[in-house]
């Protein structure tokens, strides 16, 4: 009987496609989601609805945006457990979407270590204070992408309500599985740490899709991951995320 093991991912080919396929499959579903949407909505066999999604077309694309997010974000569950999860191993026979209820229930802050809840009010207020200078400091930017100004038209078209619960929950929660949980975990895992911010910190950038909030996406991106770092739980950048989305999306309203 042979001992030899077969090593997995030794190439630097081969830890790219491991770190990336999660962040295209995302995309990739995401997008599918979100076309599904634009023909079925319309399609839906009631009266004047085609007035009423031409009428809404904003506030319906932002909530169609987060609906797409969270059936994308669904399928890297299981990912996101093998990279983030600190509560214990996966039961492959036990519904996945339960097992991650059950690891932001028990899991999200860790195992609550000596001046947690002091860190986790740091994070808060950092997100804040970070996404007040960054709108500062980028702001001379925007002025300069049509892209980023529909994207804001969308944001801020929906009730202050229904934008706490898309940016303020929905967002920060489905972005940073996918990002610090499961593309951040696995950079680090192969190239450390401090490649690992910068490189999940961009790729978070690029995600948004325009210069603006490239800018603010990457340096947020990084903070996020120093959090993660700092606190030692998935917690940590969850709470920066929230608290800057919030606190950006009200001052903006």
């Amino acid at each position: 009987m042979s001992n030899r093991f077969i090593q997995k991912r030794t190439t630097i080919l081969q830890k790219l496609a491991y770190i990336l396929r999660p962040f295209v499959f995302y995309m990739l579903v995401k997008t599918a989601a979100m076309i599904f949407f634009a023909i079925a909505i319309p399609a839906l066999p009631i009266s004047g609805i085609d007035t009423w999604v031409e009428q809404n077309s904003r506030p319906l694309s932002a909530v169609v945006n987060a609906v797409a997010s969270i059936a994308a974000v669904v399928f890297l569950l299981n990912d996101f457990l093998i990279e983030a999860n600190t509560t214990g191993e996966i039961d492959i026979d036990k519904n996945i979407f339960l097992q991650y209820i059950g690891f932001l229930k028990n899991g999200l802050f860790g195992a609550r270590k000596p001046k947690w809840l002091q860190k986790m009010i740091l994070c808060v207020i950092s997100g804040v204070a970070a996404s007040f200078i960054l709108n500062k400091l980028i702001g001379f930017v925007t002025a300069y992408s049509k892209k980023y100004e529909t994207v804001e038209e969308i944001q801020y078209s929906v009730p202050i309500w229904l934008g706490l619960i898309l940016y303020g929950v929905v967002s920060p929660l489905v972005e940073e599985t996918v990002f610090r949980g499961i593309i951040y975990n696995r950079i680090k895992k192969f190239f450390g740490v401090l490649k690992a911010v910068i490189f999940s910190a961009l790729l978070f950038g690029l995600f948004h899709g325009n210069l603006p909030q490239f800018l603010y996406g990457a340096i947020m991106g990084m903070l996020m991951a120093i959090s993660y770092e700092y606190a030692e739980c998935f917690a940590a950048p969850v709470l920066v995320h929230m608290a800057a989305n919030i606190f950006v999306f009200l001052i903006s309203n």
